[in-house]
């Protein structure tokens, strides 16, 4: 994702180092700076989770993120109450209905537990000097009874760039010299931002189907490859992706 950032020439030289300045304070607020986006590209494990630290929630099913929803908020909203009425202020009963279930969690312990979730990808240009490619990105839309739910990461690394192995690079440069795009799962991991963790809208495809986005400060990239034979409407229990429908973002 392309970002441009335009100054006033005589502002030019000294924002820079203000705003430089700021992002620095908050990554020493927070703790640490964003994770490395420099990493690994895997394969999916069959035989073993995906984690071997039992304290993170996986959270990659519809059925996990229900759960999860249920633990931490209790029950779905009531969508049709949440529509502005005529003569409403817009996005007035959406505004309130966040800032009370924001309270309502304060202090829950949901807060403090690491989660994980997928981002759809695609491999970009290869750069040698990583051994390995530009990683495009962009959010995984999952359908769940409570609604549309949408992941919403922050603290993203700096650079995204997947390193696949020795033997299956020559496989991925064979594929994108054909013309194949090469789709690959971002599997995300940190804690829900504690100070606005759900936030409840409304999507934007015609439809306006209940959206729930869960922001969480990232403190973990990893990369999975598509298998070739790797179906879209494949709902296995092993993390496998492709069970939700995706839009990538360059």
């Amino acid at each position: 994702m392309n970002r441009r950032t335009f100054l006033f020439p005589a502002a030019s030289c000294v924002l820079p180092s203000i705003i430089f300045s700021l992002l620095l304070s908050i990554d020493c607020i927070a703790g640490t700076g964003p994770p490395s986006g420099i990493q690994p590209l895997e394969r999916l494990p069959h035989t073993r989770g995906l984690f071997t630290d039992e304290s993170i929630r996986t959270l990659l099913t519809p059925a996990d993120q229900e759960l999860f929803l249920n633990e931490l908020e209790k029950q779905p909203p009531d969508w049709d109450q949440l529509h502005d009425l005529p003569g409403e202020e817009l996005g007035t009963r959406l505004f309130d209905f966040n800032r009370q279930r924001d309270a309502a969690r304060e202090g829950h312990q949901l807060l403090r537990q690491r989660v994980a979730f997928w981002w759809s990808g695609v491999l970009g240009e290869y750069h040698e000097s990583h051994r390995g490619f530009t990683v495009g990105m962009g959010p995984e839309f999952t359908q769940t009874t409570w609604g549309l739910v949408r992941f919403k990461p922050l603290r993203l690394p700096h650079e995204m760039v997947a390193v696949p192995s020795a033997a299956g690079l020559q496989t991925i440069q064979d594929r994108r010299a054909k013309g194949e795009p090469v789709d690959i799962g971002i599997l995300f991991t940190g804690i829900l931002n504690p100070w606005e963790s759900i936030i409840y809208a409304f999507s934007h495809d015609g439809v306006e189907q209940g959206l729930i986005m869960p922001v969480v400060q990232i403190d973990g990239v990893r990369y999975f490859i598509h298998p070739l034979s790797d179906s879209r409407d494949d709902n296995g229990d092993d993390g496998s992706f492709g069970t939700t429908a995706s839009k990538t973002e360059e």
